[in-house]
């Protein structure tokens, strides 16, 4: 073990006991150890646990592993391995999840990695300098996830770069002028030790993310059932039908999903399949229709054959934002701890969500009575047109506005381009195809 995997262990320590520390961390403790070491991913994480101890001594047989990279191995399955193995639920969202996992590690950050790692630096200055550089990081992270703080993750960023250049040229440099005394076989084995690693454990992590995401779908698939898990021919067809696509047996719900429940032979079961595939592959059509109709309408004036305005640019993000204010001005003013009224400020408090930003830039402007019994807001589109939802008075009360000019006013009978919400004749309010 060297001096950085050491440093390393040190740290990990140092927070695991802070964290036991805290009465925050003594309280979770029990619950973190039950979902570990009691729960039904136990033999999960024994097998993985087992396959990485299994494959580290074919290494060793195979003259790929030594017991001076034991330490290597140990930070590979606590910071990488079962990182991925408590991330698995994310595997049937992303196709890629396995590949990408791979990849990495066959990547330029990972050869980078190897060379910054190949010399360390003596214990006190590694301690020292993984702790700088893990403030340096959290507040890159922190910084990044904010536009206000853009500044300071320029900053982050620059330090985190320079930082790498520094352990890389203090690295390559030793290894050149040391080369003739290193032990290159070592230095061989550690940088291929991540790979057979990756390799042996990528499909045991599949295996297990293909049995818990069919485990999850047959218990969902049992409320379409009197409570009951599908029958064995309907789990054959729906198995054999779906195959080993994650993320289809993630999607697969709705009436199809309900047909495959109650189905009683596993042709039924796999025609229910194959129509969910089909319905979907439909409304992935119909949604890069609707992605392409905004590029090829973008600037175009006119209308429709059902007189719907052409260019929406960002039509369905600004009725979407707008929805969202009038509900938590609902919300707001039916609250029994406060004053019957709408709150000004409203949407200073809601404008850091990603729902009030837009590409074009264009914000949402509102506005609240002097009383606080009414109040409006719109905002123009990129083609000139403009939405606003408002009310004028206390919930339900709510009227929608849609003209190419600005509201002149609050929503009121006599305000042009208002409506209530009970008024059918707003065609532009309707909802858009999904993109």
């Amino acid at each position: 073990m060297n001096n950085r995997e050491l440093a390393t262990f040190i740290l990990l320590g140092a927070a695991a006991a802070a964290f036991l520390w805290s009465r925050s961390g003594r309280e979770a403790s029990p619950s973190l150890a039950r979902q570990l070491f009691a729960s039904r991913i136990t033999p999960f994480l024994v097998v993985f646990a087992g396959i990485v101890v299994g494959v580290t001594w074919l290494a060793e047989r195979l003259s790929l592993w030594t017991t001076d990279l034991l330490g290597s191995v140990v930070l590979w399955f606590l910071l990488v391995g079962f990182v991925w193995f408590i991330n698995l639920g994310d595997a049937n969202k992303d196709p890629d999840f396995f590949k990408r996992r791979f990849f990495e590690t066959l990547g330029l950050t990972a050869l980078l990695e190897f060379f910054i790692n190949a010399q360390v630096m003596p214990l006190p200055l590694e301690l020292v300098a993984q702790v700088i550089l893990l403030i340096v990081v959290i507040l890159n992270v922190i910084a990044a996830s904010d536009e206000k703080y853009k500044p300071a993750a320029k900053l982050t960023s620059g330090i985190l770069f320079f930082a790498t250049m520094g352990l890389l040229t203090y690295s390559v440099a030793h290894l050149v002028s040391g080369w003739d005394s290193l032990d290159k076989r070592g230095l061989l084995n550690e940088l291929l030790m991540p790979i057979w690693l990756t390799a042996a454990t990528i499909p045991v992590l599949y295996l297990f993310a293909f049995y818990m995401a069919y485990e999850s779908l047959f218990v969902r698939l049992s409320f379409f059932n009197n409570r009951r898990k599908p029958s064995l021919r309907a789990r054959l067809g729906i198995v054999t039908g779906i195959r080993g696509a994650l993320v289809d047996i993630q999607q697969f719900r709705g009436g199809p999903a309900h047909d495959a429940a109650q189905a009683r032979t596993t042709s039924d079961a796999r025609a229910a399949v194959r129509r969910f595939k089909e319905e979907r592959a439909l409304d992935r059509a119909a949604r890069a229709a609707a992605r392409q109709a905004l590029v090829d309408n973008a600037g175009r004036k006119g209308t429709d054959g059902d007189g719907l305005l052409l260019d929406r640019r960002e039509f369905a993000e600004t009725k979407d934002a707008l929805r969202w204010l009038a509900t938590c001005h609902m919300g707001w003013y039916r609250n029994a701890d406060r004053p019957d009224e709408y709150r000004a400020d409203l949407l200073d408090v809601l404008s850091g969500s990603r729902q009030f930003e837009f590409e074009s830039g264009e914000p949402v402007v509102a506005k609240v009575r002097k009383d606080r019994q009414a109040w409006y807001a719109y905002r123009r589109t990129p083609s000139g047109h403009v939405f606003g939802i408002g009310a004028s008075g206390p919930p339900p009360s709510q009227w929608f506005y849609d003209a190419p000019t600005l509201p002149s006013g609050y929503p009121s009978t006599t305000s042009i381009g208002w409506t209530d919400f009970m008024s059918p004749d707003r065609p532009e309010w309707r909802l858009e195809p999904e993109r």
